[in-house]
């Protein structure tokens, strides 16, 4: 037992004097520490702590005597505690890199996600070995990506990557989602075109994140049946819904929706997109023709209807053609009349609520949207108004609010137009104003998982 305590002891030396340069060599409290660091590897925790400390004591400059305290410290559950010691540690030795990827995993279970990078770049920065640099830009990506939200910084750890190992696989998919994030379209697809020959998992979720990104990439640059036959491989739980999104079905359904508030520049934009991924699409055709009908030369129908009203004794139906004189109106941007023959038919009939909307629209149109928001707001207290209407109403209040500036509000009310065939627009437009990212982030969010800090070295 003596010359197994002894061969301890002496071991022990020559790991805390000689191996960092920067420990000191007089050998104080190596004694309490060899005794703590038995009792650590009998998992005797508590009693091992006390030795840690009755050698830290003697000599406080030691780091690892701070390093291997705080090892135990995580082993007891006190992350806190742990913290402090791995912090000591690269006070006392600065490029000790096993206390910085210690205490980034330790920020990143806290969330503390910005002193978890800043943990892994001293780690990157002295570690010499070119594995160890790349997990460690790994992790620093996985926390920007996916904890951050924040891709658009990846850049420069992107290259770092690519520098360390040009052809991993994890490296080409965030090389491909940075560039699509960006905009640079043709870099992201050959990054996949580049990465998926060499895909070896057969997990689903793994293939489709990859295809994902090449049919993102050629869906911006125009490549629909190249998009479509990448994004057949990436319909796998949640990158369902983003690639519905790209979908002509999805822009038309979008487009219907700014049509039926008259934002027709939006629509028409929308249904030309959904018409260039799919020229046999008949309902976006059908569309198209309704937005070209709105810029027809109205001005002798305009004034056939203005004749039939003169003539029409029965109010009802005078009421009623008001209404749609009041439609024609507002199609051939003759606002102020709109605005009139809304009033006209109000006066037979103060309960039409569906003309007020076009008054509306037409106030909305001569820069008076503050205006059209107060008579859509009273609409929207109409008893009996059915719920596609509200939803309307609501959208066309979020659009006039967002026009204005007002995100807060508008971001309210598309709250309540996520209804019928409304929803989709409402959600594109609460997205645009958060921000610009979303789509690729809803087919990309991952899992974490457990994070392990354990005591080895």
């Amino acid at each position: 037992m003596k010359f197994k305590y002894l061969f301890t002891l002496l071991f022990c030396l020559l790991v805390v004097t000689t191996s960092y340069a920067q420990a000191p060599t007089d050998g104080a409290g190596l004694d309490e520490f060899v005794k703590a660091e038995g009792l650590r590897k009998s998992r005797k925790f508590n009693e091992a702590l006390v030795e840690y400390d009755n050698a830290i004591k003697k000599n406080p400059k030691n780091y690892q005597f701070h390093y291997k305290k705080a090892l135990c410290e995580i082993l007891l559950k006190k992350p806190e505690a742990a913290l402090k010691g791995f912090e000591k540690t690269v006070e006392l030795k600065k490029d000790f890199v096993p206390a910085y990827s210690k205490m980034a995993k330790l920020y990143q279970k806290d969330k503390e996600y910005e002193k978890a990078i800043n943990a892994y770049e001293n780690a990157y920065k002295y570690d010499t070995e070119a594995k160890n640099k790349l997990d460690y830009k790994l992790s620093i990506l996985h926390l920007i990506v996916y904890r951050q939200d924040k891709i658009e910084e990846a850049g420069n750890h992107i290259n770092d990557a690519k520098q360390l190992a040009p052809n991993d696989l994890k490296v080409l998919y965030y090389d491909a989602k940075y560039n699509n994030s960006i905009g640079k379209y043709e870099a992201a697809k050959q990054a996949m075109l580049k990465a998926i020959p060499m895909l070896e998992s057969n997990s689903p979720k793994d293939v489709a994140r990859f295809y994902f990104e090449l049919g993102y990439a050629y869906h911006h640059l125009e490549d629909y049946e190249k998009k479509d036959e990448a994004f057949e491989k990436a319909k796998f739980g949640p990158f369902l819904k983003p690639i519905i999104k790209l979908s002509p079905e999805y822009y038309h359904a979008i487009a219907l929706s700014y049509y039926r508030i008259y934002e027709l520049d939006k629509c028409k934009e929308l249904v030309e997109t959904a018409l260039q991924m799919r020229k046999d699409f008949q309902r976006a055709h059908e569309l198209l023709v309704k937005v070209a009908a709105t810029n027809i030369n109205k001005a002798t129908v305009i004034e056939h209807q203005k004749n039939s009203i003169e003539t029409e004794r029965d109010p009802t139906k005078r009421a009623f053609k008001y209404d749609e004189l009041s439609v024609l109106e507002l199609e051939s941007g003759r606002y102020e009349d709109a605005i009139k023959s809304v009033d006209e038919a109000l006066k037979i009939n103060p309960k039409n609520y569906g003309v007020v909307f076009t008054k509306a629209v037409a106030l909305h149109k001569l820069g008076k949207t503050k205006e059209a928001i107060a008579h859509l707001t009273d609409l929207l207290k109409f008893q009996g108004l059915d719920p596609e209407s509200k939803a309307q109403y609501s959208f066309a209040i979020g659009i006039f609010y967002s026009s204005i500036g007002d995100k807060e509000k508008a971001q309210a009310f598309l709250e309540k137009a996520k209804y019928g065939s409304f929803k989709y627009a409402a959600l594109e437009e609460i997205d645009l104003l958060k921000d610009e990212k979303t789509l690729l982030n809803d087919g990309n969010k991952a899992d974490e998982g457990d994070i392990d800090v354990d005591d080895e070295d």
